[in-house]
């Protein structure tokens, strides 16, 4: 929807010190509006808070001037800056006129969350269907309420120093000191992003997925949880048929589909967007849009023959896009520009490409398939964990230590991942960190250098603090992964990349697998209905067979495929050696050993990506500052 920032302070010494953010950084999240307003140039500034609010518009819903933001009441007590979308605005609005407000917009979301605030304070959040990062002031009072929605589809970055609270929609848009985080690297290349309230930015923090915070004075804020997918459910697995499931997705799917302006989707051709284009499709045609490489690359298959049959058989203006190692590369250098952190998701070029395109004609919001994996089990290793976890019970911790000092024989051949597992388990740890466990099997010690290693935060700490928390003690390993993704890896990684990759071409992506009360009901599953036998994703495979075509439902999950090995070939791989040992002269993260592999080109493909990634944004938005 657009971009937000803004500065405050209490204390009257500071109040000239305000310019400490850049909203036309963040110009392109907004190209409809810009507009930025000084609490001093109210006709009666408040005298407890000075504060700098702005705002760069994507216009959505309510096309009207008097729509934009900073929104404020008539009086101009209370102001608001938002980014996102309440999918039950007219519900609320009409539950807020019952209680005597009045509205001076037709239906604008932004105004009916202002009057929310106003009304239920904090507890507004209880009733709010959408996606969200906001501020609210009420000057009266002097005081500050921030939020992000429950699954942390939109981004909020904060900085607070010398009495001045700094917020941003992204990093870029605030004006502070760039210093390398080094705690945050290890993580980094185990997750391929950086954990939920750090940055890779000294002073620079996150607000994290389903957290808000209430300042009233010169003090640092202290993020509290509002909402957790296994509290608001309970661990109990009670549902014995996915059919209420499939009631709240083509729920969400039309409450999403609301907006002003041309609504599409993206169609990967596999069957979490598929799915979403045949909900979406229903009583009306929509554009589509679809990218792939050619299908002459050695061991790859492209997926648009997929999305085309898709496409044909739900009626959609569809729109395909095939393209080369080469332009891969090219928009994946205007991606690293684009993200302030390195967020190692190989598949953020082609989503911008894809957004671009549904720009260009003419579509400004488009719907995502994201969480679905995650809420019903799409992850073949997941089941394969439940299978591990099941048999390393069975004995005690002895027998598999015997058995890894052997050398761990069959496995360590045919199953490194279950070979890591079970030396995790052996320690005591959680045996799978999520859906990706970019390190999994991979020997740090001739990665990293040792005294590196030693002062990084262990990245085990991140997955303890989550999976360890006592919303999760009485979960099952499935409810514990799924709640371990959705407030980990889905708020900074993959809906980092869909909200970064989108907003850079002035599209909004809305995700509706996510609308928080499907992903409470999904976790009410039982295990039955998720996995078996015939794999995974199973309640979601059952419901797809009265819109899709067999062969989509059907086929193996895919996944975007990008074919590491011809982008980042030995060539390309010598091309960039330069750029990541000139970022290990400044950061001192590898092994010699390590360095001299990267230097002989001998590290190439999906070995090469994380570090790729990382040298290409620190040379953007570090060493070039």
């Amino acid at each position: 929807m657009c971009g937000i920032a803004g500065s405050i302070t209490w204390r009257s010494d500071r109040a000239s010190d305000l310019e400490s953010f850049d909203i036309a950084r963040l110009a392109y999240r907004g190209p409809d509006a810009l507009v930025s307003i000084h609490s001093s140039m109210l006709p009666h500034p408040p005298d407890r808070v000075r504060w700098h609010l702005a705002h760069a518009r994507l216009s959505i819903l309510d096309l009207a001037a008097n729509a934009n933001q900073p929104m404020s009441t008539a009086d101009g007590r209370h102001w608001l800056v938002f980014n996102g979308e309440l999918y039950n605005n007219k519900e609320l609005r009409a539950e807020l006129e019952g209680l005597g407000h009045q509205f001076r917009t037709h239906h604008s979301d932004s105004e009916t969350l202002l009057v929310a605030c106003i009304q239920w304070g904090m507890a507004a959040l209880e009733r709010i269907n959408g996606m969200f990062a906001f501020v609210y002031i009420d000057n009266a009072e002097g005081r500050l309420f921030a939020a992000r929605d429950r699954m942390g589809i939109k981004p909020f970055y904060y900085r607070y120093a010398d009495g001045v609270f700094t917020f941003a929609s992204e990093p870029k848009a605030i004006i502070a000191p760039r210093r390398v985080d080094r705690n945050e690297l290890l993580g980094y290349f185990n997750f391929h992003q950086v954990e939920g309230t750090a940055t890779f930015y000294e002073g620079i923090e996150k607000l994290p997925a389903a957290h808000c915070f209430e300042l009233r004075n010169d003090t640092r804020p202290q993020p509290v949880r509002y909402w957790h997918p296994l509290v608001h459910t309970g661990p109990e697995r009670d549902l014995d048929d996915e059919s209420g499931c499939m009631d709240l997705l083509y729920e969400a799917v039309e409450r999403q589909m609301v907006a002003d302006v041309e609504v599409g989707a993206y169609l990967s051709g596999g069957l979490d967007s598929s799915m979403i284009t045949a909900l979406a499709s229903r009583g009306r045609r929509i554009n589509t849009f679809s990218i792939g490489f050619e299908d002459s690359l050695p061991g790859y298959t492209s997926e648009l023959a997929y999305a085309r049959i898709v496409a044909e058989h739900l009626g959609t203006r569809h729109h395909a896009i095939t393209i080369s190692p080469e332009q891969y590369l090219g928009a994946q250098q205007r991606v690293f520009s684009i993200l302030d952190e390195p967020i190692a998701n190989s598949a953020s070029a082609p989503l911008l490409l894809l957004s671009e395109k549904a720009r260009a004609e003419g579509v400004t919001v488009c719907l995502s398939g994201e969480g679905s994996d995650e809420l019903f089990v799409g992850y073949r290793h997941w089941r394969d964990a439940v299978r591990v976890d099941r048999m390393l019970r069975s004995m005690p911790r002895p027998i598999w230590q015997l058995y890894l000092s052997m050398g761990a024989p069959v496995l360590s051949r045919r199953k490194p991942d279950w070979k890591t597992w079970m030396e995790r388990h052996v320690h005591g740890q959680h045996i799978i960190w999520g859906g990706i466990d970019a390190m999994c099997g991979e020997d740090l010690g001739h990665v990293f250098d040792r005294d590196f290693m030693a002062q990084a935060r262990d990245p085990y700490s991140i997955v303890s603090r989550h999976m360890d928390a006592p919303e999760c003690r009485t979960g099952d390993l499935l409810q514990r992964l799924s709640a371990f993704d959705l407030l980990f890896r889905l708020p900074e990684n993959l809906l980092a990349r869909v909200d970064r990759m989108s907003m850079a071409a002035s599209v909004e992506a809305r995700v509706p697998y996510l609308d928080h009360r499907l992903v409470e009901q999904s976790m009410r599953l039982k295990t039955r209905l998720l996995i078996g036998p015939q794999g995974e994703k199973l309640a979601l495979k059952r419901a797809a067979h009265a819109l899709l075509p067999a062969s989509i439902i059907d086929r193996p999950k895919v996944g975007f495929h990008i074919p590491m090995n011809e982008v980042l070939n030995t060539k390309e791989a010598m091309k960039q050696r330069d750029l990541i040992t000139a970022m290990d002269d400044s950061l001192h993260i590898y092994s010699a050993h390590f360095r001299r592999e990267i230097a002989a080109g001998r590290v190439t493909g999906i070995r090469l990506w994380p570090h790729f990634a990382l040298a290409n944004w620190w040379n953007l938005h570090i060493a070039s500052r």
